[in-house]
């Protein structure tokens, strides 16, 4: 309606100008006064001008036209880009403020000049209906470091950053900032967006310290576990091996008149039975307890073992690349590690179907301390490590490694082996209780 009336009142406006034109020059006579003006002029063609003239309005009204339909086209694309920009306007209001991320545009000074709501709940703002919040403040000391890193770099990214709530509750982002200039001569802007890992991150916290203490529940555990079996161990070696040995001699000093009598041949199936059960007897307290591990050290006990492994799996080659330094360890330190070598074996010789094992125990030390690295690999078929590992065996020697804060790797693929390696400190684990060593052997 408004653009109608405009029309309409252009063209009055038009009409009552022609009409006013018309009016004068019929009262003041103009057209027999430029023909009076123009006779003695004739020869000078002047009678042609007003064709010249109506040419010159033609030409002037079709300039106009293309102008007005030039501003026409202009104005229109302003409005486009007007609505466009209307609309990013309203995207960029829609992803400042709706956000799951905290974002906000700071001073220089750490005044937080415009923020969104997930700020305002995050900081503690909406809770505690503050209008106010300063991030220099909030990062106290750090904030002079951050403005020093983000004049030389254009942003600046934290995968972790703890600043103080307004209410002091705990409060951790995920953040990032960036330096904008305002104006020349007007300073600069900090803009960035907040996070919030406050609950990741006290859950992670927690199950860190659940994890410390797992650890050392394991560690005390299996300590347990190798005082029990060093214990059994001696158990059996004093009761049974002293009655076992007993009856041989009690079997051996039977008067026997025959030795073809069934007396004799009773008391030499005693001598071979107790026998037998004293060879078991001595198998079992070797795996309970290897009496090489307390006498000699942890290298011979690793060549006693690999050399009955041998004999029991004589098709199988072995390498040896043991490292004497590592003879004389922290007790738990020679148990785990003997351990580990003795169960990997184990799982060679059932699963593996190998040709060649390598074992290797080395002492290494570093900037990081004084270690005790083990490997053993095997040419076996290997397996798939996704679908396996939950194994108990293999699961018990991580368990034994990382009780004392060492790291365990498993590193095999079908048809391609089995590398089992790790890495045991030393440092920690002296200082461990020393498990009591068996009497005799």
């Amino acid at each position: 309606m408004r653009r109608l009336g405009t029309h309409q009142r252009d063209l009055l406006i038009a009409s009552g100008m022609v009409t006013l034109v018309f009016i004068v020059s019929a009262w003041l006579d103009l057209a027999e006064r430029f023909i009076a003006w123009t006779a003695p002029l004739e020869h000078s063609e002047i009678d042609e001008l007003p064709q010249v003239l109506l040419a010159i309005a033609i030409a002037a009204i079709w300039f106009s036209g293309r102008r007005m339909r030039e501003l026409a086209a202009e104005i229109r694309m302003r409005i486009q880009a007007e609505t466009r920009s209307r609309d990013s306007l309203a995207l960029y209001k829609t992803l400042f403020e709706e956000g799951l991320s905290g974002n906000f545009i700071a001073s220089a000074d750490g005044h937080v000049r415009l923020c969104n709501e997930a700020f305002r709940v995050m900081s503690g703002m909406s809770s505690n209906r503050q209008l106010r919040f300063n991030l220099a403040v909030a990062l106290g000391d750090q904030w002079l470091a951050l403005l020093d890193q983000l004049h030389t770099g254009v942003s600046l990214d934290f995968h972790e950053l703890s600043l103080r709530r307004m209410d002091q509750a705990p409060w951790v982002v995920m953040a990032r900032f960036r330096l904008s200039s305002i104006s020349a001569g007007q300073g600069h802007e900090i803009h960035g967006y907040f996070t919030d890992i406050t609950e990741q991150h006290l859950a992670e916290k927690e199950l860190a310290r659940l994890l410390v203490d797992n650890r050392a529940l394991s560690h005390h555990a299996m300590q347990v576990q190798e005082e029990e079996r060093c214990h059994l161990a001696r158990e059996i070696h004093d009761d049974l091996g002293q009655y076992l040995t007993a009856i041989r001699l009690d079997a051996a000093a039977l008067p026997l008149r025959d030795q073809d009598s069934a007396l004799a041949i009773h008391a030499a199936r005693i001598v071979s039975h107790a026998e037998h059960i004293q060879t078991a007897v001595k198998r079992i307290i070797k795996r309970l307890r290897p009496a090489a591990l307390d006498a000699h050290g942890l290298i011979e006990a690793i060549r006693c073992l690999v050399s009955e492994w041998a004999r029991q799996n004589p098709r199988v080659h072995l390498n040896l690349n043991l490292d004497e330094r590592c003879s004389r360890l922290p007790d738990f330190v020679s148990i785990i590690a003997y351990r580990m070598v003795q169960e990997a074996l184990t799982n060679v010789a059932r699963h593996a179907d190998a040709t060649l094992v390598n074992v290797l125990v080395h002492r290494l030390s570093n900037s990081a301390g004084t270690s005790i690295q083990i490997e053993i690999r095997d040419n076996g078929v290997g397996f798939d490590t996704r679908s396996h590992y939950a194994s108990f065996g293999l699961t018990g020697m991580r368990e034994r490694v990382e009780s004392i804060q060492g790291s365990f790797q498993l590193v095999s693929s079908a048809g391609a082996g089995v590398l089992v390696s790790a890495a045991l400190p030393l440092q920690l684990a002296t200082g461990t209780k020393r498990v009591k060593t068996i009497a005799g052997g």
